[in-house]
């Protein structure tokens, strides 16, 4: 009864060391995926890839646009670019400025996330999830709102001229890889939101310190010796 009582001790204690290092492991990789979010959503604030002609000679023009700047072809056949996130009245739309202002929030929220990373040395873990939690929640919350509402903008005259589109009709013109990787970045926040919630909800306790103690002292071995030794007696 002593030997079944030392093993299922035993056993109760490595099962809550790999549930501790797993519960670690899940956690750094959340943190790695969560940087990696940080480097997508500033490339897609900054490239003016969201939409733009499909480069065949049927194209209606020649241009691209992003949240806060765009390309298009002047009189003279050079493609200039113009806009700035430092002058909002070169916005070409109010849908365009609403888009900008979501997904930079986001960048801020993230990158805000980032920095709440230093509360690991301070706080319990399971805090710091709820913490990160909550702010990749409003993250991605602006990136979604973003994203619905860029295509709004497609009305105006200088996107006409190149799209021949309208609202929410990008015509003949294509989505581009930077609306893509926006759109793959609503589904990747939401994942490691729900995972830092879920991280916080497991976190693991610690076990009581009799477990340690026994463990420690008591291994199956030194049992078996003791229970030899009784017997033979």
């Amino acid at each position: 009864m002593y030997q079944e009582t030392t093993t299922w001790e035993s056993r109760t204690y490595e099962y809550h060391n790999k549930y501790v290092r797993n519960y670690r492991a899940i956690g750094v990789l959340w943190a790695i995926l969560t940087v990696c979010f940080v480097i997508i959503n500033i490339v897609v604030f900054v490239q003016p890839q969201w939409i733009g002609d499909t480069g065949s000679i049927d194209a209606a023009g020649y241009g691209h646009f992003g949240l806060y700047r765009h390309c298009a072809l002047r009189s003279n056949e050079a493609l200039v670019c113009s806009g700035g996130i430092d002058n909002w009245d070169t916005i070409l739309s109010p849908a365009f400025k609403a888009a900008t202002a979501f997904i930079g929030l986001s960048a801020l929220f993230i990158l805000l996330c980032i920095c709440c990373f230093l509360l690991f040395f301070f706080l319990r873990a399971y805090y710091v999830f709820y913490i990160c939690g909550t702010i990749q929640a409003l993250s991605v919350l602006c990136m979604f709102l973003g994203c619905v509402i860029y295509p709004a903008g497609w009305d105006h005259l200088i996107v006409y001229n190149v799209c021949k589109g309208g609202l929410y009709n990008a015509g003949v013109c294509q989505i581009r890889w930077a609306f893509i990787l926006a759109i793959i970045g609503i589904f990747d926040i939401l994942f490691l939101c729900i995972l830092a919630f879920v991280l916080a909800l497991k976190y693991p306790k610690a076990l009581p310190t009799y477990y340690k103690s026994e463990t420690m002292t008591k291994s199956p071995a030194v049992v078996e010796v003791r229970e030899e030794s009784d017997t033979s007696l």
